[in-house]
């Protein structure tokens, strides 16, 4: 239902004009009466990490008793999952009303906003409208013109940066850190990961423009003794910069070795912003961390058969979650499942799939914007499928064996095919896990 009603708007979706201005999504919240204006938010930007840290965020502040409202992008499997308050998606009948409020005002001005414009404004029309303490707000696509760029944060948070929709943002490291750093707003802290220089020098530059403070990693506040934990990390943090905070064995409930810089990061927001949110006490900050849940990232959707799902679509984030495949299940035959968009770095993917060795099978989704493999590629897929789930279930039985272990990435929209793949196999080799 609320995919059609949200039609209207896909056309809208001039994504060559994305660098003019903020104006549509700035109508269409004046008609809706400024919700955005109405509750304290944390805005996040970032290549790689922000929807984990937007998580993070969320669980703190939820654990500390906070009414805690959550937007990110993109979805795994229903669109109501991208607009949350305490960790509950958006009803349909509340969002679909609010589309059709958006629809019957646009109708006689000539406004021509476009979806994500339309998805930003009923987040913040629900959150303002049930009263959230605070709102967390995950950028959907840069951040100088990104359509949550409408609000003025508490905080702002900026997590690593690399090469990523070239196509819109820039093909340079240098024109997407300045995209991202467009969310800084004039005395609005900004907390961001360990860059590259050139990357951290524009940031500083933006901070010192618009008279804020910058927090980086390594610089700032910092990580030290990493220790392996059970099923994540335990380590200490420390801040460095303003009243001095040490938070020691700090837990991270994830195996992967990124979210220990996410958490630093969301750790790092929150102790920012706990002059207006005085209940972010040292015992709900580890609570929130060690408790947070990032859906679909390391996902393990099957135990036999081992099938595996993560997100990472960019040639930094496939490297990381590759690498870490590798060492964790050094005894498994491992088969990559990829989809890649468009607007990737797709040279730079294809030099990094020929490096790692692995067998890869592509599979095309049935969308204009993924990417289509040619003869002319420097890397050869072991099998090219479009758009077939059932023929990829044929490729991937007559490739499995005991020590199989099967990695989908490239694509959030990936994840349907992962989960009807192994929802496929028969039920004795045990069900869906969560992301971590």
């Amino acid at each position: 239902m609320i995919r059609e009603k949200l039609s209207r708007f896909i056309n809208n979706e001039n994504r060559t004009n994305y660098s003019q201005d903020l104006d549509h999504v700035r109508a269409v919240l004046e008609l809706a009466g400024n919700p955005h204006a109405a509750f304290q938010s944390i805005h996040i930007a970032g290549t790689n990490g922000k929807g984990s840290v937007a998580h993070m965020l969320n669980s703190i502040f939820m654990n500390s008793g906070y009414r805690t409202g959550l937007y990110t992008s993109p979805h795994l499997l229903e669109i109501n999952e991208r607009i949350k308050i305490q960790d509950e998606n958006i009803p349909d009948q509340v969002f679909g009303g609010y589309v059709d409020d958006i629809s019957a005002s646009l109708d006689s001005t000539g406004i021509m906003p476009t979806y994500f414009d339309v998805l930003t404004a009923c987040a913040f029309r629900y959150f303002s409208e049930n009263h959230v303490d605070i709102a967390v707000i995950e950028t959907g696509l840069g951040g100088r013109l990104d359509s949550t760029n409408v609000v003025t944060p508490c905080c702002s948070v900026i997590t690593g940066i690399s090469l990523d929709h070239m196509d819109i943002l820039g093909n340079t490291l240098e024109a997407i850190a300045r995209e991202k750093a467009g969310i800084i707003k004039y005395k609005v802290p900004v907390v961001t990961a360990n860059q590259y220089p050139m990357v951290l020098d524009i940031i500083d530059s933006a901070s010192q423009r618009n008279r804020s403070k910058a927090f980086a990693l390594e610089r700032d506040f910092s990580i030290t003794n990493i220790v392996e934990n059970d099923d994540g990390y335990l380590f200490d943090y420390s801040l460095n910069a303003g009243p001095p905070e040490k938070i020691r064995r700090l837990k991270v409930g994830s195996p992967l070795p990124i979210q220990i810089t996410n958490s630093s990061l969301a750790v790092t927001a929150a102790l920012i912003s706990r002059k207006l949110f005085p209940n972010l006490t040292e015992e709900k900050i580890r609570l929130g961390i060690r408790t947070a849940v990032v859906p679909g990232r390391y996902q393990i959707l099957r135990a036999s058969p081992l099938i595996l799902y993560d997100p990472a679509h960019n040639e930094a984030a496939m490297e990381l979650m590759i690498k870490f495949v590798r060492e964790k299940y050094a005894r498994n035959k491992i088969t990559l499942i990829l989809t890649l968009m468009k607007d990737k770095n797709i040279n730079g993917i294809l030099s990094l799939l020929e490096q790692c060795g692995l067998p890869t099978v592509y599979f095309a989704l049935d969308d204009a914007r993924c990417y289509r493999p040619t003869g002319s590629d420097s890397f050869k897929f072991e099998k090219i499928i479009m758009h077939d789930e059932e023929a990829l279930c044929r490729v991937l039985e007559g490739m499995k064996s005991e020590d199989s272990l099967f990695f989908f990435l490239g694509s959030f929209r990936l994840y349907r095919t992962a989960l009807n793949y192994a929802s496929s196999l028969p039920l004795d080799g045990g069900g869906p896990g969560v992301g971590v």
